[in-house]
């Protein structure tokens, strides 16, 4: 009988831009502990996030904000620098109720607003008050993400890699490859990809091969500093966050 594998080392894989395509729905159904990041106001966005929390699988909101050019990606729901408090607020919130099973968010473009402190800390005070995190995709390197976050005692995490920014196949396992480097030298690391057909056919192939590397695939809040991950109720709507001790795993 083969002993079972022991695993020294976590990866969790969050792919963005989830909302648009039909074709996003064979990443929703792999059967693998991914976290889906949804763009809020898309055509498909609710039916996929309340599909993958049906699923049990981690849900966030990949919130559009400005970034230092191509803002006309942005897509709706655009958080700006020219937005009043209230203005900033309000649109943020509406992401939230258009996407009520997320457990945080992360950042859609945004390296022009994750380098001001002052609409960082419109958005943290609202993740506090709804117990969400942050994850910050890191598109510049003068963020501000982490020093709001900790001023509002909410939970942040940074992307180390990007899978897919070149789409071709020998590239993302390339890629792949680099985050299970970075998990086993830091004990965990976190992927951001995107639903592109070349990235399923890589994840398809690699993640079966986990275990023999010592590497467990999480879902994303189960990354999240000072022992804390979030659990959704039976509906999958209402989140609350919860205390793990030590020497229990979540």
């Amino acid at each position: 009988m083969l002993a079972p594998f022991a695993y020294g080392a976590k990866i969790a894989i969050v792919i963005d831009d989830i909302g648009y395509k039909a074709s996003d729905q064979k990443l929703l159904d792999m059967d693998a502990q991914l976290t889906y990041a949804v763009l809020p106001h898309t055509p498909m966005g609710f039916k996929y996030a309340q599909h993958a929390a049906r699923k049990n699988r981690d849900v966030i909101i990949h919130l559009p904000m400005q970034a230092n050019k191509h803002n006309r990606l942005l897509g709706p729901g655009a958080l700006t620098s020219t937005m009043s408090k209230h203005q900033y607020q309000q649109t943020l919130l509406s992401a939230l109720e258009d996407i009520p099973f997320a457990v945080g968010i992360n950042n859609h473009m945004g390296s022009l607003l994750t380098r001001q402190e002052e609409p960082m800390a419109w958005t943290m005070e609202l993740l506090q008050q709804h117990n969400m995190f942050f994850l910050d995709s890191k598109t510049t390197k003068h963020s501000k993400v982490e020093k709001v976050a900790n001023k509002f005692g909410v939970n942040s995490l940074e992307r180390n890699v990007f899978l897919d920014h070149n789409r071709s196949s020998a590239a993302i396992k390339w890629q792949f490859k680099r985050l299970l480097k970075l998990a086993k030298k830091q004990g965990s690391a976190i992927a951001i990809g995107h639903p592109y057909h070349e990235t399923f056919q890589v994840l398809k192939q690699e993640l079966s091969k986990l275990p023999e590397h010592g590497i467990e695939l999480v879902p994303l809040s189960q990354l999240l500093p000072n022992d804390l991950y979030f659990v959704q109720d039976e509906n999958n709507r209402t989140l609350e966050e919860t205390n793990v001790s030590a020497n229990v795993a979540p």
